[in-house]
């Protein structure tokens, strides 16, 4: 009779932080698209059909599967529902995160799903029209699917059904290869020290032999379309440097629990939970130094480029969650001071990471729909809006459209717009004034982005 009652109380807790992670992701989808969301829909709208976002877009910024739903819903669609595929997918990883900790503990299957529920990182990668959240759905399936098999609870060989997450998650985001290495190395160094090393290397290939072959098929769409047409292109490629993956994996680390702070101590600290992990009675061991210090340091090896980016490491964020959800229960569950430790970070991790999830939904990544709004103020009937750079084209575009408003994008002949729109990345300040064709252009509008995601902006109009 208590183990129904605990089951009830289980399924009643789970469905709440389900609700908060919906409704955190639904805040967080306000705004209009920002640029990397912005071009996405442009090169699905651009496409023209479902073929054609395999075969055509050959970028880097086409995640298919997101493209695929922005065509669907249209590139004048409402950002919200541009968004949808995100949301849903995001929201639906809290289960999956549930299920992997309710395998030990339905209490640890709780202390997960609250951590993915309102880490910032998840919450903004959910309620993007990006496909890091459909990734992050099939990674944390790929995981569930491992981790049963490897204790034995498993009917039949998850070959398929994992070739099946990591085809889906590659077409999602292409960072799946590197979560492909991490829980097929985890595998492998599990049975090996369980079974030896040729019934593991055996065991494994039988087991990711399908996936590899799924793997395969993504390379070979991707590549084969691209050199069938213009190649493959980079919106922007970056030469390898050991400063900018350091600060790429610490504002990852800092977004996922909740504390945007950048400092060196993450490079002590999160290291220093992997390794004092198995002493402390933390499972899938393997899994965790594969993807949370063997990857960086493998980039850093293969002196790989853009590894600024803090999404790259994605799969930095996820094991780190599981790992740190299983520590906090472990801590809780001992009693005594490590009760009061345990419980004091989870609730400093809840707490600092929902004010940046309400951050975000204030902020809503800079919304350059202000600027559309302020436009509309001024000239109700369309503009013409001149732009200092062409990085701002697709965002203004989706932003209009959207909005149903009549606007005219041009980059060179100032003679004839109205309005000025100045993009600036972190680090870089919008002029106070611009003199272009003889005319002054003063600020109206303007927004500084905050958080993982966005670009400042500042609107500008033609003085008298």
């Amino acid at each position: 009779m208590q183990g129904g009652t605990a089951e009830r109380r289980y399924w009643w807790l789970l469905g709440w932080l389900v609700l908060l992670g919906l409704a955190l992701r639904i805040a967080g989808a306000q705004g209009a698209l920002w640029l990397d969301e912005a071009w996405s829909a442009k090169q699905a709208h651009d496409a023209g059909t479902p073929l054609a976002v395999f075969l055509n877009i050959n970028h880097d910024n086409n995640h298919h599967l997101n493209s695929l739903w922005l065509l669907l819903v249209g590139f004048d669609a409402p950002p919200p529902l541009a968004r949808a595929l995100s949301i849903v997918t995001g929201t639906t990883a809290i289960l999956v995160a549930a299920a992997i900790g309710r395998r030990r503990s339905l209490a640890l299957g709780l202390v997960t799903a609250l951590l993915f529920a309102v880490s910032p990182a998840l919450v903004t990668l959910g309620s993007e029209a990006r496909g890091y959240a459909p990734m992050t759905l099939a990674l944390l399936a790929a995981i569930l699917l491992v981790d049963r098999w490897l204790a034995g609870r498993a009917e039949r060989s998850p070959a398929t059904a994992l070739a099946l997450c990591f085809f889906l998650g590659a077409f999602a985001q292409l960072t799946m290869f590197f979560a492909f290495c991490a829980i097929a190395g985890w595998v492998f160094f599990t049975l090996w020290q369980r079974d030896g090393f040729k019934p593991a290397f055996v065991a494994s290939f039988r087991l990711f032999l399908p996936s590899g072959i799924a793997l395969g098929l993504v390379v070979a769409i991707i590549l084969g379309a691209a050199e069938a047409r213009t190649g493959f292109k980079f919106g922007r490629y970056d030469p390898y440097d050991t400063m900018e993956l350091l600060h790429g994996v610490s504002e990852m680390v800092e977004y996922t629990l909740g504390f945007p702070v950048v400092s060196i101590w993450w490079f002590v600290l999160v290291p220093a939970l992997v390794i004092l992990a198995p002493s402390a009675g933390v499972s899938r061991i393997a899994f965790h130094r594969l993807a949370i210090l063997a990857f960086p340091l493998t980039l850093a090896l293969l002196q790989a480029g853009n590894v600024a980016h803090p999404r790259y490491y994605l799969l930095v964020g996820i094991a780190l969650l599981v790992l740190l959800a299983e520590l906090l229960w472990l801590g809780l569950r001992a009693g005594g001071w490590k009760r009061i430790l345990a419980g004091c970070t989870l609730a400093a991790i809840t707490l600092a990471s929902l004010a940046c999830d309400v951050d975000l939904a204030i902020n809503r990544r800079g919304d350059v729909g202000a600027a559309i709004r302020a436009m509309q103020a001024r000239a109700p009937q369309g503009a013409r809006l001149l732009l200092d750079r062409e990085t701002g084209i697709a965002t203004l575009e989706a932003a209009a459209a959207s909005a149903h408003y009549p606007l005219t994008v041009q980059i060179a002949d100032c003679s004839a717009a109205r309005f000025f729109f100045a993009d600036r990345f972190r680090g870089e300040q919008p002029p106070a004034a611009i003199a272009l064709c003889g005319a002054r252009y003063a600020p109206i509008a303007g927004t500084r982005a905050r958080g993982m995601s966005g670009t400042h902006w500042t609107l500008y109009e033609r003085q008298p």
